[in-house]
């Protein structure tokens, strides 16, 4: 359970961390340019990230999502719904192109590279990783997040243990040059939450819509948001502590880490660029998710033209998007925030926690069946079918979302062996089930036939 969080943690770390904030761009605008006021907003998304991207991974699981729209649908009246997914996919392919951007500038400062070569180099690498399946592209994102997450730690850390200026000093500067993105730091700290929260809502359904418990998925969202607020909170300080070597780079979390060595500045600048690619590829996997679900066949088609559609308005400049098109999105993400975690605080918690309790016990009593060891008596049967029939995903759909990790932990806690073909008959023993109960034909066993009438009863313990 823990590695799994830790995963899932990551993944989200990932699609949430973009080309402003691997770069140092965003914090630079958002929190530095408000001197040391941006360290309490800093601390302030210290606070609100965790919960909210709890909420939005536990809906995801919840509803086993596949795109956002399916949980806007279920959370809130139609409208708005209908509202909230157009403009999360508009948020997406502006996020999208302005990430293309980011890797543009990324090879340009550091290598001199024309900017199109960065951005047609992330378009490709994109559009390949886009042809693998959700699992997969998971893997590749929370793969990545382990480069940034010492990137960031390294530069911040040096800048705060070789600071010798004068605390003063740093803040009248970062607020006479630095450029804000809003007139007030709580309200770029308010928008900023949006801002971040949107880059990643639509992937982090889709991850979590990828786990079967909606506990290790809650979990895990917690995580990768502490890291995302923890990191926020150092690099602002770094950043803040040499403004006056970075406030006019495109890049200053890469132009920091040059100064340290101009190596390890070039392995950073490959690190950014990946971080750079996890948001690329989340916001444009899921974009085209969303837009081909009518007809999922022409997935790889859309997914394909909404990100050359992209590369096409990357050419605009960067520090320009990131300050004109950034504060637009946070509004909008506030939006998203509000009726994410206000739904899930009045009610969803509740039954997002009723249904993972199911779940667990629907895991236990598979594994209890399996068991060859183990005694299986109509009781047990009867518990099945009652907790399969009142989970809010249909029998079928259930059995097919447990089955893969249901039956990898059997053949590792039990030392069994399972086709294939056996894995994939889960949902339809659960839906044998069900059937059976509903047509009144006599309890059923788990694989959907009739139980044995000379069975003994369960002895009591």
């Amino acid at each position: 359970m823990l590695k799994k969080i830790l995963v899932i943690g990551l993944a989200y770390f990932g699609v949430t961390v973009g080309a402003g904030f691997a770069s140092g761009q965003e914090m630079l605008q958002y929190y530095v340019s408000y001197g040391w006021w941006g360290l309490a907003g800093a601390g302030v998304n210290l606070l609100i990230m965790p919960l909210t991207a709890m909420a939005i991974l536990q809906y995801g699981s919840y509803f086993r999502a596949q795109s956002h729209g399916k949980v806007f649908n279920s959370i809130t009246a139609s409208f708005l719904a209908k509202f909230m997914d157009y403009g999360l996919s508009a948020a997406q392919f502006c996020i999208g192109f302005v990430m293309l951007a980011g890797a543009g500038s990324n090879l340009n400062q550091q290598f001199g590279l024309p900017l199109w070569v960065g951005s047609a180099v992330m378009v490709l690498l994109v559009i390949a990783s886009g042809m693998l399946n959700p699992n997969r592209v998971a893997g590749i994102i929370g793969g990545v997040t382990p480069a940034m997450i010492v990137l960031i730690l390294c530069a911040a850390l040096y800048s705060i243990f070789t600071f010798s200026g004068s605390l003063q000093g740093v803040h009248d500067f970062a607020v006479q040059h630095v450029t804000s993105a809003l007139p007030h730091w709580l309200l770029a700290t308010v928008n900023y939450t949006g801002l971040s929260m949107f880059s990643g809502i639509a992937m982090a359904i889709i991850i979590g819509g990828q786990n079967w418990s909606p506990r290790a998925a809650g979990w895990g969202g917690f995580v990768g948001g502490s890291i995302f607020g923890l990191l926020l909170l150092l690099m602002t300080t770094g950043l803040l502590l040499r403004v006056g070597d970075v406030y006019d780079s495109d890049l200053p979390t890469l132009a920091l880490i040059n100064e340290i060595n101009p190596v390890l500045g070039t392995i950073a600048s490959f690190a950014t660029y990946l971080m750079i690619f996890s948001t690329a590829l989340g916001v444009f996997y899921s974009l085209g998710q969303r837009l081909a679900a009518p007809r999922p066949q022409t997935f790889r088609l859309v997914f394909i033209l909404v990100t050359l559609v992209g590369f096409g308005l990357s050419f605009l400049p960067f520090t320009a998007l990131v300050n004109s098109v950034f504060p637009v999105l946070g509004w909008l993400g506030i939006l998203f925030v509000v009726v994410l975690v206000g739904t899930w605080l009045v009610n969803g918690r509740t039954d997002i926690g009723e249904e993972s309790r199911r779940r667990d016990k629907i895991r236990a009593l598979v594994l209890r069946r399996l068991d060859p060891k183990r005694r299986w008596t109509p009781k047990h049967t009867a518990s099945l079918v009652q907790v399969v029939d009142e989970s809010n995903l249909r029998p079928r759909v259930l059995g097919d979302f447990m089955s893969r990790d249901v039956y990898r932990e059997a053949t590792q806690t039990m030392g069994l062996e399972f086709t294939e073909e056996e894995q994939k008959k889960l949902g339809e023993s659960f839906a044998k089930l069900k059937q059976s109960a509903a047509t009144g034909d006599g309890p059923a066993s788990f694989d959907g036939e009739p139980e044995a009438k000379n069975e003994e009863p369960e002895p009591k313990e």
